[in-house]
């Protein structure tokens, strides 16, 4: 099943379809064709000629005068040629799948296509394409920076603001509220700021909100990063504590993201601080996956003794996700000028970034996916398949900040390490800078949330 929604993609498709069915002997009476090929359109987007009739040269041939018809009325704004059997226009509303019927009557008798045409909704905002069948709605528009987004099992949508320091609650009821829920005093730059955000597997008994941000330092400490913990009081982040102190930072390259593991440890992606040697270093914090427990201290079957590594050799893991099936650890890193990766993060592995020489052995990290283009991998999330999403179960939705677009990689095998295929879901204005997608989750009942540098956009499925 295709995933683009544009339909100059469907035309080759469709044509080769309906090809295979028709009638090879042109002395003999066309046979009535069972067929029926399904075509979804998008509102107010233009279609191209949209060839309904397949092998027109063949269905037309042995015919003084051929007349071509369809039934019903197509939906307001598409036209039917009768001579070429093509379909165009632009649709101006959205409707419901009709099965429409191309009868084509000729010398050797009469013969029936059956086309069904759904339109989608409407694109909204910056969203330029979108998967057929899906719809998008705007959740906030003239956001700052919604870098990273959680969840609460209640509705309440909290988001950290980037370089505010902000973390704010979308309330399914009152919408945006006015009061922050807590401020961080963030230190900004390039790739500085609020740079990660989760809620506390238990937070509808604990409360707990953690962060991860980059704060000014003192005479004897230099700017660096924490993850702190909130509480909330209903909507108000109190008793912040500091749970993990002193992580470096660096203009670019600090990471970000935050996740709990289904033992419930938090994960922390981090950058090589503009240093790819710390990849390699032990004891040093950054260009690895650090793993701790919900206080911040380091669990004992971590991979070395006393130590918060997990995983090393990386060069810039922004983006994390943990397999909801299997519970094991993925995370998006991103190239110096090529080679974005996603990488399968075992324990203890290594994945070379910082290393002068390959080496050999059990000890080198498995990459599911490396892209020789550069995408710039800003967020994952394992779709559950629900809410409309069954093509989609288990299955790994991407999005890129450098082609402004969300994919989904189809991964198979017993840990969903097997690579199938890669395809676009979603694209974005390209043109505009505030629509680059930085994040993506899912809610309960399955909807896709996405964020982009001044929105935050939630997809669902059509009834």
């Amino acid at each position: 099943m295709g995933l683009f929604s544009r339909s100059l993609l469907l035309c080759p498709l469709l044509a080769l379809t309906l090809s295979v069915g028709c009638e090879e002997n042109p002395s003999q009476p066309a046979q009535k064709k069972a067929i029926t090929n399904h075509v979804a359109l998008r509102q107010s987007q233009p279609i191209q000629q949209l060839a309904v009739l397949a092998d027109t040269a063949q269905t037309l041939a042995d015919s003084h005068a051929t007349l071509l018809s369809i039934s019903p009325s197509l939906p307001a704004g598409l036209e039917f040629d009768p001579v070429s059997g093509r379909i165009t226009g632009t649709p101006i509303a959205q409707a419901t799948a009709t099965t429409y019927t191309i009868t084509s009557v000729d010398s050797r008798g009469s013969s029936d296509y059956h086309v069904s045409i759904a339109i989608d909704g409407k694109l909204p905002g910056s969203i330029t394409s979108l998967a057929a069948g899906f719809h998008a709605e705007v959740v906030l528009h003239n956001a700052q920076v919604p870098v990273r987004m959680a969840l609460a099992a209640d509705g309440r949508l909290f988001y950290a603001e980037l370089q505010t320091g902000n973390i704010r609650i979308i309330d399914p009821i009152n919408g945006l509220l006015p009061q922050p829920f807590a401020t961080v005093p963030v230190v900004t730059g390039v790739e500085k700021g609020l740079l990660g955000l989760v809620l506390d597997p238990n937070f509808s008994i604990n409360g707990y909100v953690y962060v991860h941000a980059t704060v000014g330092g003192h005479q004897q400490q230099p700017d660096h990063a924490e993850i702190i913990r909130y509480t909330a009081l209903d909507n108000t982040g109190v008793n912040p504590v500091v749970i993990v102190d002193n992580l470096p930072i660096a203009d670019v390259h600090n990471g970000g993201d935050l996740v709990f593991d289904h033992t419930g440890h938090l994960l922390v992606g981090r950058g090589d601080v503009n240093d790819p040697a710390t990849s390699q270093r032990q004891g040093d914090l950054s260009g690895k996956v650090l793993r701790y427990t919900s206080d911040g201290a380091i669990p004992d079957d971590n991979p070395f003794p006393g130590d918060a590594e997990w995983s090393k050799g990386l060069r810039n893991t922004f983006a994390l996700a943990i397999h909801p099936q299997t519970g094991d650890l993925f995370g998006a890193d991103a190239g110096p000028t090529s080679d974005d990766k996603l990488n399968f993060l075992q324990p203890g592995k290594n994945f070379l970034w910082g290393m002068e020489e390959e080496p050999q052995g059990s000890s080198i990290g498995y990459s599911v996916r490396i892209w020789q283009e550069v995408i710039t991998p800003t967020g994952l999330l394992f779709h559950s398949g629900t809410g409309g999403f069954t093509d989609y179960h288990n299955q790994l939705f991407v999005s890129s900040y450098n082609t402004s677009d969300i994919r989904v990689i189809h991964l198979a095998g017993e840990a969903y390490t097997d690579f199938i295929r890669e395809e676009v879901f979603a694209t974005f204005d390209e043109e505009n800078f505030g629509s680059k997608p930085l994040h993506l989750i899912e809610s309960a009942t399955g909807e896709l949330y996405i964020s982009t540098f001044d929105s935050i956009f939630k997809v669902y499925r059509s009834n």
